[in-house]
């Protein structure tokens, strides 16, 4: 019954959100009251667009071991361990540093307003989103290696697929570390 009770009134505030945005003050409300998310989503399709472009080109100009800098290549010799090389390794990390650069300034600059004002404050703030985005590098790896190096499939339709879920996932891991740990905000003490 609680439950039950939960959905409705949720069901009813949704219905209440979609008939506000049928006039501009409602449109306004709305965006008022969901900035934040509206932006980060709006800024978040920007940064997979870097995200996939970027790996694309790397995946076009370094297809292959013998294609990158000697200093580069142990990237490729990472997955050894079983019995596979990865071809979506780099790529990855290449997409992963410019897309979480194009996603700090975004995001500190008009998703969470950041009021860092000293450089030693905005070194801190990028620090933890680089921090924060290792841990999602990692799932990102993970995911590209589950779906395509391991089984070996070199469909590129299929491993755009299989990009777009890893960039879906990693979106939403991303926007509960910078809520949380990047670009939190202080508590205001009440007396």
């Amino acid at each position: 019954m609680w439950g039950e009770l939960k959905i409705k009134e949720r069901l009813k505030k949704l219905a209440e959100a979609l008939a506000s945005l049928k006039t501009k003050d409602g449109r306004r409300e709305f965006y008022k009251e969901h900035k934040q998310i509206i932006l980060y989503f709006v800024f978040g399709v920007g940064t997979t667009v870097v995200s996939l472009l970027s790996y694309y080109l790397a995946r076009k100009f370094f297809p292959d071991e013998e294609s990158v800098p000697v200093w580069l290549s142990w990237i490729f010799r990472i997955t050894h361990v079983f019995g596979i090389e990865s071809a979506t390794a780099l790529p990855v990390i290449i997409s992963w540093f410019l897309s979480v650069t194009f996603a700090f300034l975004t995001n500190r600059v008009y998703v969470f307003e950041s009021q860092a004002n000293t450089f030693g404050k905005f070194m801190l703030e990028a620090l933890r989103l680089y921090a924060s985005r290792v841990a999602t590098l990692f799932v990102d790896l993970l995911i590209m290696f589950l779906l395509v190096d391991l089984p070996g499939i070199s469909n590129a339709l299929y491993e755009f697929a299989a990009k777009i879920l890893s960039s879906i996932v990693v979106l939403i891991l991303n926007y509960i570390l910078s809520k949380i740990f990047v670009f939190r905000k202080k508590k205001s003490l009440r007396k």
